[in-house]
């Protein structure tokens, strides 16, 4: 039975040890026939959180 799995790569540089991990991951998970999604916030522009309380 297949899974959907999601792989989310938090590693800033290419070819770090983080980096090649989760690669290896997502390439075992597709090799046991499971729907595989992954994403790397490499190059994201995301803001940390100011407290604003909005909804």
């Amino acid at each position: 039975m297949a899974k959907k799995v999601l792989i989310i790569s938090t590693s800033l540089r290419d070819g770090s040890n983080s980096d090649i991990l989760a690669k290896e991951c997502e390439k075992g998970a597709r090799e046991a026939g499971h729907d595989v999604e992954y994403i790397s916030l490499k190059g994201k522009d995301i803001k940390f959180c100011i407290g604003c309380l909005a909804l």
